[in-house]
């Protein structure tokens, strides 16, 4: 951790105006993201998944000067204060803008303003003792979760993957506690761990477009954004044109709970493709089967004009040192990602062209035209159109070096993809809510349960008072299933559930 020093002006920094009174804040449009903790998996994605998870671990085995190592990187909640989850992860990125504003290099302690201040980053619009007390609960969560990492934490400055167990941040003293130096803490403070803010130091950081970011309706699109970002600019670096995860591998980083059934995987996962090539980030995204292995498959990601515009802009600015080889940036999970040579050929091959002429053509031609093209020849043989009858592999290797427009046929299949794709979204979207409904009616069932003879009178007193100052409701109407649901808004307005 870099040293404290005992100056006054560490601790006597004042909030300014603009921090912490009548003007908000200016946010900047670009935030430095340290690149591990946008790599690999912290914060839960969903509510109603933090009350399961204790911890989250990442595993595979990498090959490292001729010799297999296992890797780990392990994520353990704190019995007292739970797992991180979704408004963690709003606190921790309102961290970071602060940190993004702050001339490098950072030191110990971070200053982070007042409690009005985070909520303002945050985006809550109503503010007051419960929003600033969540948002205390929430940096106690965060310095009380630890990261296990055995090879997989990255140090840019000491060039080496680091074995240790830490915690994001290290402290965190609020304003009126005392500081180390015994005066008393004007504003709010956090301190970063050291590997955390020597690679923030290091600029080992990967800029997101942070209202890109915000703009991003679903969690998995936000963390699929993260992930693909880095590795996008990993893979482009090195000339291939498309990332492919295992589906069981992408479950870990997401992280999600995986599926049996591809139907489910991809009810739950393609809503989060549809929003990113809607806007932009991928050109495409594809399945694959695995030969000879049950309940897993590939996903082969494309970037898109988004993400390819973010390397050429980012690549070109001051902000950017994300190293390009891969070790690292992608050797973490080299393991998983599929070689892309290997099995473009091998689709080639299948289809009828001699091995030569797959070469050949992966050579000469970029990935994705080829992929399109073979999809395009895949939906015509299914078809049985007398495009491919006489020559079908004669055809594919045409459409791939005159990079041929899709016929009607293939555009009608994209067009049902399409609907079907909105279909399975809006399902997954509807039982998402009816999740989140239900986990909130079991959360007002266990406390009405907890409650005893008095309390259940009270709360069906306050329930009928309620009622009966409404004007609105005549009292034939009055039933017992009217008290029931007051009761139950009662008790979400006491528990604060939304």
């Amino acid at each position: 951790m870099a040293k404290l020093t005992p100056n006054d002006n560490i601790y006597s920094k004042k909030v300014s105006k603009e921090q912490d009174g009548g003007k908000e804040q200016p946010i900047s449009e670009v935030i430095r993201s340290e690149v591990n903790l946008l790599t690999f998996p912290y914060f839960a994605l969903w509510d109603k998944d933090v009350k399961k998870r204790t911890e989250t671990e990442y595993r595979t085995v990498i090959t490292k000067n001729a010799q297999k190592l296992e890797i780990a990187w392990i994520v353990v909640a704190s019995p007292r204060y739970g797992y991180p989850g979704p408004f963690d992860r709003e606190v921790y990125k309102a961290i970071e803008q602060i940190l993004n504003e702050l001339p490098l290099p950072i030191q110990n302690p971070i200053p982070m303003g007042s409690l009005y201040n985070l909520c303002k980053r945050i985006g809550i619009k109503k503010y007051g003792g419960s929003q600033y007390k969540k948002i205390k609960e929430s940096l106690k969560r965060i310095t009380a979760t630890s990261i296990e990492s055995k090879g997989t934490y990255y140090s840019k400055e000491k060039k080496e993957w680091i074995e240790d167990i830490f915690h994001l941040y290290e402290r965190v003293i609020f304003k009126g506690a005392k500081l180390p130096d015994g005066t008393i803490a004007e504003e709010n403070y956090i301190f970063l761990n050291s590997w955390y803010l020597d690679n923030i130091n290091a600029r080992y950081v990967k800029p997101i477009d942070w209202l890109y970011y915000k703009s991003l309706k679903t969690p998995i699109s936000q963390r699929l954004y993260d992930l693909l970002g880095v590795k996008f600019y990993g893979i482009l670096g090195r000339g291939n044109n498309c990332i492919c995860y295992k589906y069981s591998t992408l479950c870990d980083l997401l992280p999600i709970v995986r599926q049996k059934y591809m139907s489910k995987a991809k009810q739950i996962l393609d809503p989060a493709h549809i929003e990113l090539k809607e806007k932009g980030f991928l050109s495409n995204c594809d399945w694959e089967e695995i030969p000879q292995k049950e309940n897993d498959w590939y996903i082969r990601y494309y970037p898109g004009k988004k993400a390819k515009s973010e390397i050429r802009r980012f690549k070109m600015g001051e902000q950017l040192e994300l190293p390009l080889s891969s070790e690292s940036v992608t050797n973490v999970d080299d393991s998983d990602i599929l070689t892309i040579e290997n099995n473009t050929i091998a689709q080639l091959t299948q289809r009828g062209i001699t091995k030569a002429v797959a070469n050949t053509l992966f050579s000469n031609f970029p990935i994705d035209q080829i992929q399109k093209q073979i999809e395009i020849f895949d939906c015509l043989v299914e078809n049985k159109s007398p495009l491919v009858a006489k020559n079908p592999a004669g055809f594919l290797r045409r459409s791939i070096e005159e990079n041929y427009h899709p016929p009607a046929e293939y555009n009608k299949k994209q067009e049902r993809e399409i609907l079907e794709q909105k279909r399975t979204q809006e399902i997954a979207e509807k039982e998402a809510e009816q999740a989140r409904l239900d986990d909130i009616q079991r959360q007002v069932d266990k406390y009405r349960d907890g409650l005893n003879d008095e309390e259940r009178q009270l709360l069906r007193q306050e329930a009928v008072e309620f009622i009966d100052g409404d004007k609105s409701i005549k009292k034939a109407f009055v039933t017992e299933h009217l008290i029931r649901v007051k009761e139950n808004d009662i008790i979400r307005e006491r528990l604060k559930l939304e």
